[in-house]
């Protein structure tokens, strides 16, 4: 909703700075300690530049975090052993060198100044409203990062932005398109259909043994249970350690005293607005007409307030806040460009101000509600602090203990109860698992599978090394019990099989028989076909229709109506559709067509830029390793 008005400091930029200093420690952490491997193997190569192990299972490991946080107890980590995920993550490393590539060779730089006033902008890194050289070292060393590596990491982000807002700034889609869109896309047509079902066809169906046998035998590994294992382990975690730590009424008012700013909450105001843009490179006469049109709308405005949300929907160039009648929402002083905010934080609640003048456009602002700064107390914030301190205190006692966890489950690799007496950590017995996964998302990250089923653990039967398998989670296992693949005897399956077989025979033919009935159809015939009630179905409501027939349906022409299409359904089905009338929508009103303008100019950009990428994909030399893909390769 900000977009159009926000510095580029600001909103999704903001999120994405913020989530780089808030990587967790398993991308920098305490198996760096243990792992001096380097940046490990080449999984790609990119016309010259080296994909490695290291950058790839960054990528991984910062996807499984947004995964995990956005899911909760949804999240399954096995997701991540998909090659087909895997491999677009690997894809979106390739592309993002592609793009700064090319960027680099177009002259285009992100300035140290520009660096600087992004950097200094982030409340991340500032004391009392104001940027702390010492707060941003800290906070960057607190994740393992150096300075050069983050403000690197940094400068790449916003360079391939910038690559993205040529293709933003430069999409634009005619009105009369997107009249002609919206009448194709808002039509109404009526249907009758019939559905032809698996089960249908079952007692034509006949399976008999030898068609079982040759079933089986051609498709043993399907009937194979793989080999699984149960394991002993044994976690040493930050969150744990920080359970255990108190902190006393001193330590808390002593942190609230020497944190106050932190507590401290700006005054907030809420607006709507109307802008009309103003791009950089408009002449005199383009400005001047912009303004005229600005004072008009303000004028407007201002005799009827009420109509406020109603002229944004209709006249503003932020079609992000238009469709929400020019509402901005909350924001403090500094989430807007400069002349913005100092009109805002001047204004009245309630007041409509003169066009305002942005690096964006004519601003038309309307006040809606004021928030005061204010401080939150000692009592509302006593447990966020208590955590605070505990989670200080177990970071370094987690990195002084880290250590002898992993020398010893290593120097005393055939038992885990030397460990777990010295540290005080319970020995845990997992479920079965599979080199895929199984009962225990700990014992399920990729990394600690390859050490669970490697020949030291099964055969030498010996302890793991300490594996991090989260943030700031270490983990060692041993074998507990151990069963090896087994082919299952057909008299198990033989059921299964059966069913499968015949489901597969009736699916064919009810997709025969519905073809034989759609050619009859279509010849003028009438088959022995119940047809089910009419009903209006448009693009959006296509509720028990096929995916496969909506296209077919709308693309019928009305001169040879009724007409007859037909197509298979995920579930086996097989169904037949006839159309029989076409009922044309109103005709849309100008702010329809403003505001899916603005979406339809949105979809053409990144159709534009996914064209780009594969131009650049089509003259670069990039060589992809098979063994990239390879989960336990992590």
């Amino acid at each position: 909703m900000l977009d159009a008005i926000r510095e580029r400091a600001q909103g999704w930029l903001a999120k994405v700075i913020l989530a780089l200093i808030t990587i967790p420690f398993m991308l920098w952490g305490v198996e760096s300690y243990f792992n001096k491997s380097g940046d490990g193997d080449v999984l790609a190569s990119v016309n010259g530049y080296k994909v490695t192990r290291q950058e790839f299972d960054r990528a991984v490991q910062s996807q499984q975090q947004e995964m995990r946080a956005s899911m909760g107890a949804a999240y399954d980590p096995a997701m991540f052993n998909d090659p087909k995920i895997r491999k677009s993550i690997l894809d979106s490393i390739v592309n993002q060198h592609l793009i700064i590539e090319a960027a680099t060779k177009a002259g285009m730089v992100v300035s140290d100044a520009e660096m600087a006033k992004i950097i200094a902008g982030l409340p991340a890194f500032q004391e009392n409203g104001q940027f702390s050289q010492t707060r941003y070292e800290q906070a960057l060393r607190q994740q393992g990062m150096s300075i050069t590596e983050f403000e690197n990491q940094l400068r790449q982000e916003l360079l391939i932005n910038d690559v993205r807002s040529v293709f933003q700034a430069s999409s634009i889609m005619p009105s009369n398109v997107t009249a002609r869109f919206l009448q194709a896309f808002e039509q109404k047509r009526e249907i009758s259909t019939v559905k032809l079902t698996p089960e249908q066809f079952l007692n034509q169906v006949r399976v008999n043994a030898a068609d079982i046998q040759n079933w089986y035998d051609a498709h043993k590994a399907d009937y194979t249970l793989p080999e699984q294992a149960r394991f002993q382990y044994v976690v040493l975690s930050q969150d744990a350690l920080a359970s255990q730590i108190h902190i006393s009424d001193a330590e808390v008012k002593q942190y609230y005293d020497q944190n106050l700013a932190k507590y401290s909450e700006p005054e907030q105001r809420r607006a709507s607005h109307i802008l009309i843009a103003v791009k950089p490179g408009d002449d005199a006469q383009k400005r001047a007409a912009a303004k005229a049109r600005a004072e008009a709308i303000y004028q407007q405005v201002k005799a009827n307030p009420g109509s406020f949300a109603t002229v944004a929907k209709r006249e503003s160039s932020d079609t992000g806040s238009a469709l929400q009648g020019g509402d901005l929402g909350w924001f403090p002083r500094n989430a807007m460009v400069k002349p913005f905010a100092d009109a805002v934080f001047a204004m009245r609640d309630g007041a409509i101000s003169p066009p305002v003048l942005s690096e964006f456009g004519y601003h038309i602002i309307e006040l809606t509600g004021i928030k005061p700064a204010r401080t939150r107390s000692l009592d509302e914030v006593k447990a966020d602090i208590v955590r605070d301190l505990q989670m200080q205190k177990a970071s370094k006692r987690f990195a002084d203990t880290a250590e002898t966890f992993s020398n010893q489950v290593y120097e005393q690799s055939d038992s885990l109860k030397p460990v777990a007496d010295a540290l005080k950590l319970q020995i845990t017995d997992s479920g079965w698992l599979n080199r895929k996964g199984g009962d225990s998302s700990l014992l399920a990250n990729p990394k600690m599978l390859k050490a669970l089923f490697s020949d030291d653990v099964l055969k030498n039967k010996r302890n793991t090394e300490a594996i991090e398998v989260a943030p700031n989670t270490l983990v060692s296992a041993r074998l507990l019990e151990y069963k090896p693949a087994a082919l299952q005897p057909l008299s198990t399956v033989r059921a299964a099989i059966e069913q499968q077989l015949k489901r597969t025979q009736a699916i064919a033919l009810a997709e025969k028989q519905g073809k034989q009935d759609l050619a009859q159809l279509r010849a003028g015939k009438e088959p022995d076909v119940k047809w089910g009630a009419f009903q209006l179905i448009t693009r959006q409501q296509v509720t028990g229709l096929p995916a496969a027939l909506v296209e077919p349906v709308f693309s019928a022409a009305e001169q040879h109506f009724p007409a007859y299409v037909g197509a298979a359904g995920t579930d086996g089905s097989y169904t037949l559709a006839r159309v029989t009338r076409v009922i044309p929508p109103p005709p849309a009103d100008a702010a329809q067509i403003k505001a899916l303008q603005g979406q339809l100019a949105q979809l053409a950009a990144q159709a534009d830029f996914s064209a780009y990428l594969a131009s650049l994909e089509a003259k670069a030399k990039i060589k992809i390793l098979s063994t990239s893909l390879d989960k336990t390769a992590q």
